[in-house]
């Protein structure tokens, strides 16, 4: 977790079987990007046969963490694996839209389980 006077990001991984739930509080940007992409090749690298990225606690995104979401999700395209986003807010829902990148990622509103 980073906590400073202005953000606090955590990311909350849990593994069941060939699944890892990523939980993303806080905002996913050029400080905290890399360190999603560093859980996810750590995951794929276990054997995760698909990935999680719950972004129901991310209150913000930039391009630098759009760029990190498209980057784990080709990285699981290639280890054969499969990464969904799940649970986008309202706003990072729109910046998805207006990317583009709703087209190309996976995402889900379904319930994920733990």
């Amino acid at each position: 977790m980073v906590d400073d006077d202005e953000a606090i990001w955590e990311l909350e991984t849990h593994r069941r079987g060939g699944r890892a739930h990523m939980m993303l509080t806080g905002e996913l940007d050029l400080d905290t990007a890399p360190s999603l992409l560093t859980a996810v090749v750590g995951e794929l690298d276990a054997g995760a046969g698909e990935v999680v990225v719950d972004l129901t606690h991310l209150s913000f995104i930039d391009s630098s963490g759009l760029g990190t979401l498209v980057g784990c999700w080709r990285r699981a395209k290639s280890a054969g694996a499969k990464l969904v986003v799940a649970h986008p807010n309202e706003d990072v829902r729109v910046t998805l839209e207006i990317t583009g990148l709703d087209q190309i990622l996976p995402i889900t509103n379904e319930p994920v389980a733990n």
